[in-house]
């Protein structure tokens, strides 16, 4: 089963991934993804990113609107558009995959990275749900790795086009507006700003500071912030504190009670439930163990079991994917026959 965690980091210029890949490297046009609980940080990158929920339910914050999306629900997420996740279930199943839009264009699908596709199945209809199941089964076989069959690479290139294809032609969508794209972009570039001067310092004093500098009021920061990364700054800080902390247990020798007094935790009953609620243990636990030292995803192999259960259900559905992906199932087409060309014509 292949696991891919995608992020690009405009600031420093460079694409990396925010976790580990757990997976065999495979079609770099489309690549899938399976994990569990996870805090996913705010990013955005050029493809095209589709994200199914097989169990529990979480939130995702997508260009500052907020998503909801609870079991067997699906999401497009254009490409270029910042989200992150920030609030999910202990029991949450989440896969999906990233698709190379301008790749997919440039293989015929003309148009196809220039448009902006209006998929979520929490804001549509019953019905729509029966259009988005071919997506599910594509998806489904894309992920299930049946690594003993010499052609298994050719059959998920296969099955990665006929889902750009399937998008392509069933999914709505509007055409992408210049002047829209470059207010996202003012708007994700003032943040990252703000993000990039985050540090350890009094949380209040530090959000007048930044509030001075983009010449915004507190009010207004504050409101920004919580629209385009679902969590307030205070909360964010503090969470950008913790994780220092659990590199600071995990790399120096210093007491707790200094590494938390050195990034501003007084209160030591609130320092160790903060952390506990972040890293599900005690500071004290969390050096002698081996966490990472960011929240990750948590992948059993009970997890593992039932994600390939409920993805073989939905594989099951790939015939009728692929005639739709590819115009089968539509009555009343001509056939255009033409003889080999060696064929005598006599």
């Amino acid at each position: 089963m292949t696991v891919a965690y995608v992020q690009q980091d405009a600031r420093r210029g460079r694409t990396g991934c925010g976790f580990e890949d757990h997976g065999p490297s495979g079609d770099p046009h489309c690549r899938a993804f399976v994990h569990g609980y996870a805090d996913v940080p705010y990013h955005w990158h050029r493809e095209m990113e589709i994200v199914f929920l097989l169990r529990g339910s979480f939130r995702l914050i997508v260009n500052g609107q907020v998503c909801e999306m609870k079991e067997d629900d699906l999401i497009v997420i254009n490409g270029d558009l910042p989200h992150n996740s920030t609030s999910i279930s202990r029991d949450a199943l989440i896969c999906g995959v990233h698709l190379d839009t301008s790749h997919f264009e440039r293989m015929g699908l003309a148009g196809f990275s220039a448009r902006q596709y209006l998929c979520r199945t929490f804001l549509h209809c019953r019905s729509f749900m029966s259009k988005v199941e071919p997506i599910k089964s594509l998806i489904a076989r894309i992920i299930l790795d049946q690594a003993t069959r010499p052609e298994e690479d050719l059959s998920r290139q296969t099955a990665a086009n006929l889902l750009a294809c399937y998008i392509y032609r069933w999914i709505p969508y509007e055409d992408a507006e210049a002047a829209n794209a470059q207010m996202r972009a003012d708007s994700r570039n003032r943040i990252l700003r703000i993000m990039d001067t985050l540090g350890g310092q009094d949380e209040s004093q530090h959000l007048n500071e930044i509030a001075e500098a983009e010449g915004l009021t507190v009010s207004h920061l504050s409101r920004l912030f919580k629209r385009h990364l679902g969590i307030g700054y205070r909360d964010y800080s503090q969470n950008m504190r913790l994780d220092s902390c659990a590199n600071d247990l995990r790399t120096t020798d210093d007491t707790i009670r200094t590494i938390m007094e050195r990034k501003s935790f007084g209160n030591p009953a609130v320092f160790y439930n903060k952390f506990r609620a972040r890293f599900g243990c005690t500071p004290a636990e969390f050096r002698r163990g081996s966490r990472p030292l960011r929240p990750q995803s948590l992948l059993t192999d009970e997890d593992n079991a039932t994600a390939l259960k409920i993805l073989s259900t939905h594989a099951a559905g790939l015939g009728r994917a692929a005639d739709l992906a590819i115009g089968l199932t539509v009555p009343k087409r001509h056939i255009v026959l033409s003889a080999p060309h060696y064929a005598s014509l006599s």
